[in-house]
C-alpha cells in the first residue's frame, strides 16, 4: 500500500517550467527545518508575488526522498470556504467516499501511519481551517505539513519561514558585472531572455535594469511580468512607464492562476481578504510616502475620527498578511511600492484622499512647530525624527501648495521646517514648493510670511542663486523691521552681509551689515546669530591675512557656542580656529581643532561642514606627504558634497581628489577626476575654478616628467583668467575654505628654470590657444625627468631651520635644538619666507614637504 501511495502522491507535485533563482538560502533553511523531527508544520509566508508557491514546490521536491509515503500538493486558490479544505485533501489523496467513517475519520485513518508531506498552497483565504491542520498533525505522528500563506496560521508548533523580496542592487553605488549576482537582476535577465532571446546585460543598460528591479521591489512575480514587456519596449521605455506599475504589468502567462496574471489582481486578492476596518487603515497607510510610525498613524487616524483603539490590532493584522513590513522590531510601518500604488488607487476610488491628505499635512505642521519649541539639547533628536519623515514632509508641502486656497498652513509648515533645512542642509526639492507658496500666499500674516521668506532665501543661497536669495532676504528684513522683531532682523542681516561679500566682494557693506546684525542679536540675547557674525568676521580676517584677529574672533565664537551647547556652530568655530592656527604655524593645534569640529559635524549630521572639514584635513595630509590618508579624507568629502548637490564645492573637491590620486601614482583616476572637475566648473561658469583645476593638473604633469605639457596647461589657464575683465563678480556660490598651496608657483618657477626662458615662452604661447580638453589629453612622458622645486637657494642652516619647522617645532624648540637664539630663528624665517616666496609658516612647511616628495 505504501509503495502505491508513494507513486500516486509523487505525481501530484507540479513540474515547474522555469528555474528557481535567488532562493538558495531560503531553500537550504526550509530543507533543514523540514528534516528536523520536532518541526511538523512549516509555513512559507510573504506578500503576494514573492514566490511562495514556487519555492514550496522546489522545497517539497528536494525533501521528497525523506518521506517514505510521498508528497502531496493541494492547491486551495479556488477555495474560499474552510469547509471545503478537508474534501480537497481527501480528493488529492484519492480517498473515495462511501466509507462508514466520516470524511475526517477517513483522512485521519489513511494518514495515521503514513510518512507523508502535505503541501497546502494558498492557505490565507481559508484561515478558519487552521484547527483542522492542528487536528491532523496531532492525530498523525509521521505527518508533516508545508503551508504557503500570505499570513501565518498562528497555531502552536508552527515554524515560519518569511520570504522577502529578492536582493536588490544599490543604484547609488557603481554598478558592474557583479550586478548579475543579485537575485532580482538574475531573475529579470533570465525572464527577459525568454521574452526576447537576444537580450543581454551591457554597460549601457546595467543602471537601467538595476533601477527597474528596485522600482519593482524585487518581487519575483512583478519582475516576470515586467520582463515580458521587453517584447515590445526597450529597457529605458519600460523604466519610464513604471511610474504607474499596475496598468502596465498585466498579461501574465496563461498557465498561472488568474490572481497572478496581473499585478493588480495579485494585490487585490490580499485586499479582499481584509475586514472593512483593515481596508480603511490600509488605504490611509498608502498616503504616507515614506511610511510612518505607529504613533503618527494613530494621530492621523484620530484627526479622521477613526476608532484609534483598534489601530494596533489592525496594524498587526496587516503586518501578518505582509501588506506592511518593518525593517526592525517596533520600527516604521512601510509598504512595498507596488502595494502602496494599489492602496493609493483604492484611496482615490473611495473618495477619501483629500480628507486624508489634509489631516496628514495638519499633523506634520504641528509636529514641525513642536520641534522648533524644543530646547537646543533636545533638538538634535527631534531633527532625527523629522529626518525620518522627510518624504512625508515633502508630500505634505506639495499637497498644501498644489491644492491652493488657504496658503497659511503651507507657509506655517515652511517656517517651522526652515531651521531643520538650515541645520541638515536640505537644498533641492523643497525650494520649488516654497516659492510657489510665497507667490500664492501674499496675504498671510506678516510674521509667518517673513519667516517663510527667510527660508526661501536660505534655499536659494545654498543653490547658488544669490540674486534671488538677496531678494527674499530683503523682503524678509523689511517685514521683520515693521514687526519690530530684532531676532529676525539680526539673522537676516547676517545673511545679507554674506551675500554682499560673496556676490560682490564688498567687504565694507558686509562689515556694516554684520555690525548691525550683532547689535540687534546682542539686544535680543540671540547667541546663535552673535556666533555666526563672529565666524564670518573671523573668515574675513583670514582672507585679509590678519591671522591673529581671526583667531580671536573664532575663540569668541567658540566661547558663545559652548555656553549654549550648540554643536553645529561650535563645529564651524572650531574649524575656523583650526585654519587660523594653521596660518599662524601651529600645525598640531590647527589639525586638532579641525578634527574636533569634524566630530561635532558628524554628530549633528551636518554634511556641508563635514565636507569642509574633511577637505581641509585632506589638504593638510597632502601637504604632509601622506597621499593615502589625504585621498581617504578627500573621497569622503566628495561624497558629502555630492549628497548636498553643491556643484561648485563638488568641482573643487574633485580637483583635490585628483591631486591626491596623482601623488599616489594613480594616473587614470587623476585624469578622470580632473576632467570631471573641469566639466563642472565650466557648467557653473566658474572661470577661476577652471583655472585652478588646470594649474593643479599642470603641477601633476610636471611631476610626471612632461614639462612641455605642464606649460601648455598653465598657459591655457592663464589665457582663461586674462579673458576675465575682473575676478569679481564670481559665480555666486557657497564660500570655500582652503589651505594655502604654493606648489603651483614653485613648480612654475622650477620648470621655467629647467627648460630655459625661450623654450618656456614658446610652450606657454602654444598653451594659450589650446582648449582645456586638449590640455587634459596630454600624456606623461619620461618619469625620470620629475623634478621638485630646488632648494639650492637656501643655505644649509636655513634648510635645517625649515626642516625643524616642518616637524612642527616652535621657534624656542628650534633655537634649543640648533643652539642659537630665538631672535636668530626669527631672522632665518624671514629670509626663508622671502627666498621661497611664502607668507605663512604653513606655506613654508608645504614647500619643504614638496622638496621631500
Amino acid at each position: 500500500m505504501s509503495h502505491n501511495v508513494e507513486n500516486r502522491l509523487s505525481t501530484t507535485l507540479p513540474a515547474p517550467l522555469t528555474t528557481l533563482i535567488g532562493r538558495e538560502q531560503e531553500l537550504a533553511e526550509g530543507s533543514y527545518l523540514l528534516r528536523q523531527n520536532e518541526v511538523r508544520l512549516l509555513t512559507l509566508s510573504g506578500p503576494g508575488g514573492v514566490g511562495k508557491t514556487r519555492l514550496a514546490v522546489e522545497l517539497a521536491r528536494q525533501v521528497r526522498p525523506d518521506f517514505a509515503d510521498g508528497v502531496c500538493f493541494i492547491s486551495l486558490d479556488t477555495i474560499h470556504d474552510a469547509a471545503f479544505v478537508l474534501p480537497s485533501i481527501a480528493q488529492a489523496l484519492n480517498l473515495q467516499g462511501g466509507s462508514s467513517f466520516t470524511p475526517m475519520e477517513h483522512v485521519k485513518t489513511f494518514l495515521r501511519e503514513k510518512q507523508i508531506l502535505l503541501l497546502l498552497d494558498c492557505f490565507e483565504q481559508v484561515m478558519d481551517a487552521a484547527l483542522l491542520v492542528v487536528d491532523l498533525l496531532t492525530t498523525c505522528p509521521a505527518l508533516k505539513i508545508l503551508v504557503t500563506s500570505r499570513e501565518m496560521l498562528h497555531v502552536r508548533g508552527e515554524r515560519v519561514l518569511s520570504l522577502k523580496p529578492l536582493p536588490l542592487p544599490d543604484v547609488q553605488e557603481p554598478l558592474d558585472e557583479v550586478i548579475a549576482q543579485y537575485g532580482s537582476v538574475a531573475l529579470f535577465v533570465e525572464r527577459a531572455q525568454e521574452a526576447y532571446p537576444s537580450f543581454q546585460l551591457s554597460e549601457e543598460n546595467v543602471p537601467i535594469i538595476a533601477e527597474i528591479c528596485c522600482r519593482l521591489d524585487g518581487l519575483p512575480l512583478v519582475l516576470e511580468l515586467a520582463a515580458a514587456r521587453l517584447r515590445l519596449l526597450s529597457p529605458q521605455e519600460l523604466l519610464e512607464r513604471l511610474t504607474r506599475r499596475l496598468p502596465l504589468l498585466t498579461d501574465g502567462p496563461r498557465d498561472l492562476p488568474p490572481r497572478q496574471q496581473a499585478l493588480r489582481t495579485t494585490i487585490q486578492w490580499s485586499y479582499d481578504l481584509l475586514s472593512p476596518d483593515e481596508q480603511r487603515l490600509f488605504r490611509i497607510l498608502a498616503a504616507f510616502a515614506g511610511g510612518c510610525t505607529l504613533a503618527t498613524l494613530e494621530a492621523v487616524y484620530a484627526l479622521l475620527d477613526g476608532p484609534v483603539g483598534s489601530v494596533v490590532e489592525d496594524v498587526s493584522s496587516l503586518l501578518n498578511k505582509h501588506l506592511l513590513y518593518q525593517r526592525e522590531q517596533g520600527g516604521r510601518l512601510l509598504m512595498l511600492a507596488t502595494i502602496r500604488e494599489y492602496g493609493w488607487e483604492r484611496l482615490l476610488a473611495c473618495d477619501e484622499w483629500e480628507e486624508v491628505m489634509d489631516r496628514q499635512a495638519e499633523h506634520y505642521m504641528h509636529i514641525a512647530e513642536a520641534v522648533n519649541a524644543t530646547s537646543d539639547r533636545e533638538r538634535e533628536r527631534a531633527f532625527d525624527r523629522l529626518e525620518e519623515e522627510r518624504e512625508n514632509l515633502r508630500v505634505a508641502l506639495r499637497w498644501l501648495v498644489e491644492r491652493g486656497g488657504d496658503m497659511e498652513m503651507a507657509l506655517r509648515l515652511i517656517s517651522a521646517l526652515s531651521l531643520f533645512w538650515l541645520v541638515r542642509w536640505y537644498i533641492s526639492a523643497e525650494r520649488h514648493w516654497v516659492e510657489q507658496a510665497l507667490a500664492a500666499g501674499t496675504d498671510v500674516a506678516p510674521a509667518i510670511r517673513a519667516q517663510a521668506l527667510r527660508a526661501a532665501g536660505w534655499l536659494a543661497f545654498v543653490q547658488d542663486d544669490g540674486n534671488k536669495a538677496e531678494e527674499y532676504y530683503r523682503e524678509s528684513q523689511e517685514l521683520f523691521e515693521k514687526l519690530g522683531e530684532p531676532r529676525g532682523q539680526a539673522a537676516t542681516l547676517h545673511w545679507l552681509a554674506s551675500l554682499a561679500l560673496t556676490m560682490r566682494n564688498d567687504s565694507d557693506t558686509a562689515r556694516a551689515l554684520l555690525d548691525a546684525s550683532y547689535a540687534l542679536a546682542s539686544s535680543a540675547g540671540d547667541v546663535i546669530v552673535q556666533s555666526l557674525v563672529d565666524t564670518m568676521r573671523g573668515n574675513m580676517a583670514l582672507n585679509q591675512g590678519d591671522f591673529s584677529a581671526a583667531q580671536t574672533r573664532f575663540e569668541h565664537c567658540i566661547m558663545l557656542c559652548q555656553a549654549i551647547k550648540n554643536k553645529k556652530y561650535l563645529a564651524k568655530g572650531l574649524r575656523g580656529l583650526g585654519r587660523a592656527r594653521l596660518a599662524l604655524g601651529d600645525i598640531a593645534g590647527g589639525k586638532t581643532a579641525i578634527e574636533e569640529g569634524l566630530a561635532l559635524s558628524r554628530e549633528v549630521k551636518d554634511q556641508l561642514h563635514m565636507a569642509y572639514a574633511l577637505d581641509l584635513l585632506g589638504g593638510l595630509a597632502l601637504a604632509q606627504n601622506d597621499a593615502a590618508q589625504a585621498r581617504t579624507l578627500l573621497e569622503e568629502a566628495l561624497a558629502c558634497a555630492r549628497m548636498l548637490g553643491a556643484q561648485r564645492l563638488v568641482a573643487y573637491t574633485l580637483a583635490h581628489v585628483a591631486h591626491a590620486a596623482a601623488r599616489q601614482g594613480d594616473e587614470e583616476t587623476a585624469r578622470r577626476r580632473y576632467g570631471e572637475s573641469l566639466g563642472l566648473f565650466r557648467e557653473v561658469g566658474d572661470v577661476m575654478g577652471s583655472a585652478a583645476c588646470l594649474q593643479s593638473w599642470g603641477v601633476v604633469l610636471a611631476r610626471w616628467g612632461n614639462l612641455h605639457a605642464s606649460i601648455h596647461v598653465w598657459g591655457a589657464a592663464r589665457a582663461a583668467l586674462d579673458r576675465l575683465a575682473s575676478p569679481w563678480p564670481q559665480p555666486f556660490s557657497l564660500s570655500l575654505e582652503h589651505i594655502a598651496d604654493t606648489e603651483y608657483e614653485h613648480m612654475l618657477a622650477e620648470v621655467r628654470t629647467q627648460l630655459g626662458a625661450q623654450a618656456f615662452a614658446a610652450a606657454w604661447e602654444e598653451g594659450r590657444i589650446m582648449t582645456p580638453e586638449q590640455t587634459l589629453a596630454e600624456q606623461p612622458v619620461n618619469r625620470a625627468q620629475i623634478h621638485a622645486p630646488r632648494k639650492s637657494a637656501l643655505t644649509e642652516r636655513e634648510s635645517e631651520v625649515l626642516a625643524l619647522v616642518a616637524q612642527g617645532r616652535t621657534d624656542a624648540q628650534i633655537a634649543e635644538a640648533l643652539v642659537i637664539s630665538p631672535r636668530t630663528v626669527h631672522a632665518h624665517l624671514r629670509t626663508i619666507y622671502r627666498k621661497i616666496d611664502v607668507t605663512s609658516r604653513f606655506a613654508a612647511i608645504s614647500y619643504w614637504n614638496s622638496l621631500q616628495a
